[in-house]
């Protein structure tokens, strides 16, 4: 058989091999390229480093010359292996180098060690030269061969010399040890020597402090000084380890017990002037004063100087705290309610019970006298301990020690504040004893306030409340006294110049303790010619100045409130941590909250009986509702008592209270006319404005009567506020009124502006806002009929006619006044007719600006109509009561627009036919009575003189004229917004007019000027009427 015959390769398969046959001969290339440069730098480092050469580390397992066997394994490309195998035929081999390598290592130092020797020396810097150099310097060479057996003698020789030198060293320590130890021993004896100087000094310096304190008269202020420092000085030297109990010096011993006696002596005589300072009532004279510093000097010698300062300040809580207490105590309280009642019953007599009304006045009086005597002592108490503490703090800022020149104030701010003090914050981080004190009484004072007023559920809530308008005057008094002491001490000498007069002194702090406007001095009456630059260093220690046996303790401390602004006592911090407030609930805002909640609770009591629901229940058992009740006269004057005996609470004489209080007061008051005014609300009828007039008469409906006597009710309310601080402050004092009342009165007065203006605003809403709205209403359907025919020429009419407003509105005007406003109060009466009159006169000019056509005839009955509207409206407003003249409501607007229509109606500026219509508007708009006039006026009464083809507004929007009007005036008598409204519609009338005018032929009625007239002069009305 035949073999099958295979086809050739087509044309795409050979292109294909010849491809990789190009690929292979590039990559081979490519590898060639590689391997002559991996051969190079192969070369390279063979050429760098010897070492490989020697070893014959480049030639390959088969002998061939190549830098490395593994690399020239790798550069084979005719090997029929692959590279992988290669590879790692290569890598068998380098570790077999590696491993011939290590074993040549080892072999070459155990047999030529000189040869790893010399590179090490190299290293350390040993010059080492090559063995085996030939020529003529090989013998010095050899000479000076480094060699490993040369190297360990010299170490061994180097060894040997080490040891000699340690010896060397040992013996020159051990001698060196015996010095030391024989020079230790001679210090040793010189220490003792010293120590036992240093203590014979000592008992020396003991001993003689001791017999300086045998002749020191504790009693003497200057020698109960120097005896404190001399104490100072014993009891440290006695705390020293070398005088201790243990020692048992014999010397010592026998001074301990007269030291430890003397201190405590010195210790009691310092603590029993603190003491008496205070005890005495005399805090701010000079001689207390002196005494103080003389004591502060004592205890700062002692090194107690923090400690008695916090001591004086506890001791001045103590004092304050105890008055506190005694004062917001239920025994106080009951015994002040005890006391009233049996001094009112002696004074009412036997016959008469407690519940008599001249009893009860007479216990209220008597009441209030005991709790202001009670509030006084309770703040003369806090102001003696005040006192107190501000000369303390006085002098400690003014007073330092003559050896340290230290500031006693330094002192105490630098040692540790007592733990129930760290809770009170320091203003403004300036440390101050005074405010320390006053910050932690106002704290105790909240709390004391919230245990009496929380004690028993509130059983002496309403005795305590009663006590803050008195508490509050005498609180104001006080700080108004420490004011003015703190005032004048702070102006005396600042801190810089007490330091800089301390060096005067021996015992420092003298000449700053000198203030000519407290009456403080340091110097001797004995001696008047010292001045204050000579002034001795103990003078200050002397009390020369006693105060007289038989003065008054309240003269020592005696308020200077004249020359202390009631501002300043406001503004101050002991006010403002005294007042308190919510969040700390210190000082007296308890008293003040409970005081201001008792007073609204007796504002508001009545308020439960007033416009109670009035229903009724017939014979079936429904319940039938009437028009609510209403509160008598004497339900109202309890309100006027009320708020009178309120206001007066804040009056000296007759509440005990200050002047100040009455802001307070008045806001009480303005929250109870709040809630009267909502309460009110229930009150009205309710009819809406369709049931206040009765139709046929125009008589009041009884819903309008019953709002009428609600407004009655307002305005008894509103006379009770604006008589009330003239009642209070001003009517008991005459004819001997002060300027303090006055400015009481006035206050108040302003104060109690906003529940006049809730009462008025509450009245015109509800009564007199529909009423003016329900009469202008039926005066405007009357104005409306001017449109009729009044003002029609005709043969029959009478020309001594009555004009239309005495035909038609003067009997309206009487009427309307006769029933509505004279049955109101005059205020709110004057207030309707001038809404009234304000519309009558807008309605009226509007209805006769729109009278189309107005001849000469119809211009003189108008006038004569203005004039007896004008008259009409004037005897409206006098019937009503009202002292306004009808010029006068609503800044005079109506009334100028009623006297600028006469002007109006007589304006001739179109009987110049050849006049253009911009040059008319420019003439009109020159007129005086221009701006008097509203633009729709203008536009109405321009269109009079229009042709027939430009209708009037109200035609155009298919109106009567008093419907038309009607848009343009709102009841309440607002004109604004329809005055926009009239100026668009007289645009959409003369554009109308334009198209009518293009498509018929001109006629000869009326000036064909008035449309551009009317587009030329409204904006610029507009505008005026916006500026």
């Amino acid at each position: 058989m035949d073999q099958p015959q295979h086809p050739g390769p087509t044309p795409p398969e050979t292109t294909n091999q010849s491809n990789g046959e190009r690929r292979r001969k590039a990559s081979l290339a490519q590898q060639q390229t590689s391997a002559a440069q991996a051969a190079s730098s192969l070369a390279l480092l063979l050429r760098e480093d010897p070492m490989l050469t020697k070893l014959e580390m480049h030639v390959s397992a088969r002998g061939e010359d190549k830098p490395f066997a593994y690399a020239a394994s790798l550069l084979e490309t005719n090997d029929s292996r692959s590279h992988q195998q290669c590879a790692e035929d290569a890598l068998g081999e380098v570790d077999r180098k590696l491993a011939l390598v290590e074993s040549m290592a080892e072999r070459v130092s155990r047999t030529s060690p000189e040869a790893v020797a010399a590179p090490l020396l190299r290293l350390h810097g040993h010059v080492i030269e090559e063995e085996g150099q030939e020529g003529p310097d090989a013998t010095s060479g050899s000479k000076n061969a480094t060699t490993l057996v040369a190297t360990r003698e010299r170490c061994d020789r180097l060894k040997r010399q080490a040891e000699v030198l340690e010896g060397v060293a040992m013996r020159v320590e051990s001698s060196l040890s015996r010095g030391l130890a024989r020079m230790e021993k001679a210090t040793n004896r010189l220490s003792c020597v010293l120590q036992l100087s240093a203590t014979l000094k000592m008992i020396l310096r003991l001993q003689f402090e001791s017999s300086k304190l045998e002749g020191f008269y504790l009693d003497d202020l200057r020698d109960l000084t120097r005896a404190a420092a001399s104490v100072a000085v014993l009891e440290d030297l006695l705390s020293k380890p070398e005088l201790k109990d243990d020692k048992k010096i014999d010397v010592v011993e026998a001074i301990r017990p007269q030291t430890e006696k003397k201190a405590a002596a010195v210790r009691k005589a310092a603590a029993t002037l603190l003491a008496q300072h205070h005890d005495s009532n005399y805090a701010s004279a000079t001689a207390a004063v002196v005494k103080l510093g003389a004591t502060l000097q004592v205890y700062y010698h002692l090194g107690e100087l923090p400690q008695a300062a916090w001591t004086a300040v506890n001791h001045a809580l103590s004092s304050a705290g105890k008055a506190t207490s005694e004062f917001w105590s239920p025994t106080t309280l009951a015994r002040l309610t005890e006391s009233a009642t049996a001094e009112a019953k002696l004074a009412a007599g036997s016959g008469k019970k407690l519940s008599d009304s001249n009893v009860q006045r007479t216990l209220k009086k008597k009441l209030t006298e005991l709790r202001v005597e009670a509030a006084t002592r309770w703040a003369t108490s806090i102001t003696e301990s005040a006192l107190h503490v501000w000369n303390l703090h006085q002098v400690l800022c003014r007073k330092s020690d003559p050896v340290t020149r230290q500031l006693f104030v330094d002192v105490v701010s630098a040692a540790p504040m007592p733990d129930k003090f760290k809770q009170v914050d320091i203003k403004n981080g300036e440390f101050s004893v005074f405010s320390v004190y006053w910050s932690y009484l106002c704290q105790k004072m909240g709390d004391r306030l919230k245990h009496i007023l929380e004690y028993e559920n509130g059983k002496f809530a309403s005795d305590v409340s009663a006590l803050y308008p008195p508490v509050r005057a005498a609180s104001i008094k006080m700080l108004a006294s420490l004011n003015d002491t703190m005032q004048a001490g702070l102006g005396a000498v600042s801190l810089d110049d007490a330091t800089s007069a301390s060096s005067n002194g021996l015992l420092g702090g003298s000449a700053a303790l000198d203030d000519s406007f407290l009456g403080w001095s340091t110097m001797s009456e004995t001696s008047p010619t010292l001045g204050r630059g000579a002034t001795s260093a103990d003078t200050w220690t002397s009390a020369k100045n006693r105060i007289d046996e038989d003065q008054s303790p309240s003269d020592a401390f005696k308020s200077s409130g004249v020359t202390t602004s009631m501002s300043s006592v406001f503004n101050s911090p002991e006010w403002l941590a005294l007042q308190g407030n919510q969040v700390s609930g210190s000082g007296l805002f308890r008293l003040q909250n409970a005081f201001l909640d008792t007073s609204s609770e007796r504002l508001c009591a009545p308020l439960q009986y007033m416009f109670p629901d009035n229903v009724t229940i017939d014979e079936t058992g429904n319940a039938i509702s009437h028009l609510p009740l209403l509160p008598s006269r004497h339900d109202v004057q309890k309100f006027d008592i009320n708020i009178r005996q309120e206001l007066s609470l804040a009056d000296p004489r007759e509440g005990g209270g200050d002047l100040s209080l009455v802001s307070m007061i008045a806001e009480n008051v303005i929250r109870m006319i709040s809630q009267f005014c909502e309460q009110a609300k229930n009150g009205v009828s309710h009819a809406g404005e369709d049931g206040y007039l009765n139709a046929r008469d125009d008589s009041p409906t009884e819903a309008l009567l019953h709002d009428m006597k609600v407004a009655k009710i307002m305005s008894a309310m509103a006379n009770s506020l604006r008589t009330a601080p003239e009642k209070v402050f001003l009517e008991p004092y005459r004819p001997a009124v002060t300027t303090k009342l006055e400015d009481a009165a006035s206050i108040c007065e302003q104060a109690l502006q906003p529940g006049l203006a809730e009462l008025e605003k509450f009245v015109k809403k509800n009564t007199l806002g529909p009423l003016s709205r329900v009469l202008n209403r039926r005066i405007a359907e009357i104005i409306g009929r001017m449109h009729y025919g009044s003002y029609l020429q005709s043969e029959t009419a009478d020309p001594d006619g009555p004009s239309f407003v005495q035909k038609h509105l003067n009997g309206i005007y009487e009427r309307l006044a006769a029933l509505h406003l004279s049955k109101l109060p005059p205020e709110y009466g004057s207030t309707v007719a001038a809404r009234v009159a304000n519309y009558s006169i807008y309605a009226f000019v509007s209805n006769v600006s729109l009278i189309r056509p107005l001849g000469e005839a119809a211009k003189l009955n108008v006038t004569q109509d203005l004039a007896d509207i004008e008259m009409a409206l004037e005897q409206f407003m006098s019937n009503s009561g009202s002292s306004e003249q009808l010029s006068e409501i609503f800044n005079g607007k109506p009334y100028g627009e009623l006297r600028a229509m006469r002007n109006m109606l007589f304006w001739s500026g179109l009987e110049d036919g050849s006049k253009q219509p911009a040059a008319i508007s420019k003439s009109l708009l020159r007129e005086l009575w221009i701006k008097d006039v509203r633009p729709s006026t203008v536009f109405h009464y321009l269109f009079a003189f229009a042709p027939d083809l430009l209708s009037s507004p109200h035609h155009f929007k298919h109106l009567k004229v008093e419907d038309y009007v009607d848009s343009l005036l709102t009841l309440n008598g607002d004109i604004e917004e329809g005055e926009a409204s009239a100026w668009m519609t007289t645009m959409a009338c003369c554009d109308s007019y334009k198209q009518r005018e293009s498509a018929q032929p001109a006629s000869s009625d009326g000036d064909p000027r008035i449309a551009s007239i009317l587009m030329s002069l409204g904006p610029e009305l507009l505008r005026r009427r916006r500026a």
